[in-house]
């Protein structure tokens, strides 16, 4: 009888935090049941309680969701962090960018950030990734650095924000600012080569201006 209780209690926690990192990794049943190698039946026995995965099953679980095999079955196994699928794309440059044009949707891959790098943006659909290659942002985030985006139109960038954007041909990322009296849109680099200067836009030739992203969160790479 204790151990029909034990193995219900095992089977219990197992079930309910094999749902909570689907869930919060935004992955399906038919996704993970398909990473793993297993039906989709099998994987909504195991969140119902119905069924234990074996061994090798539990541990292919523990890869594809990067926590330890203990997480699942031991109440007292550490936390782990809750986390955010978002695609990467190919390296943007700070000067000259290339958006996702000619990528195939099965040659981008994603990366997994914890909800407390993004804050309120952690429930965006709209996150891309990517990694810098330039230097006209280089005193907040030097060449190689790790970036996350949401993709957004004009009317929402605020002053101050860093934005992703394009005019005349050029994609660059650079600091906004909506200049009301003199009825400009300034783009500024952050750099220590001053080589790189302001990208002024008239009100009147914004049309030309798009904006694609504006940058929520960075990482340092040095």
């Amino acid at each position: 009888m204790e151990v029909l209780f034990m193995t219900n209690l095992v089977q219990g926690l197992f079930s309910r935090r094999l749902k909570r990192l689907r869930e919060r990794n935004k992955i399906t049943m038919v996704e993970l049941a398909e990473a793993i190698g297993m039906s989709q039946a099998t994987i909504s026995e195991w969140e119902k309680g119905n069924k234990f995965p074996r061994a090798g099953a539990l541990q292919q679980l523990a890869h594809y969701f990067d926590v330890p095999m203990e997480y699942f079955f031991k109440e007292n196994a550490f936390p782990i962090a809750e986390t955010v699928n978002i695609p990467c794309l190919p390296s943007i440059s700070a000067g000259v960018f290339s958006l996702t044009d000619g990528i195939e949707c099965d040659e981008i891959e994603f990366i997994k950030l914890p909800v407390s790098f993004l804050g309120k943006h952690s429930k965006e659909e709209d996150l891309i990734a990517f990694k810098v290659n330039g230097e006209s942002m280089n005193l907040l985030f030097p060449d190689g650095s790790p970036i996350v985006a949401l993709q957004i139109g004009r009317d929402k960038l605020e002053n101050g924000d860093i934005a992703v954007y394009c005019f005349g041909n050029e994609y660059a990322v650079r600091r906004y600012r909506r200049i009301e009296q003199q009825k400009v849109i300034v783009l500024s680099p952050e750099s220590t080569n001053k080589n790189f200067h302001d990208c002024i836009v008239p009100f009147n030739a914004e049309s030309g201006l798009e904006i694609v992203a504006k940058i929520i969160w960075y990482g340092v790479s040095v």
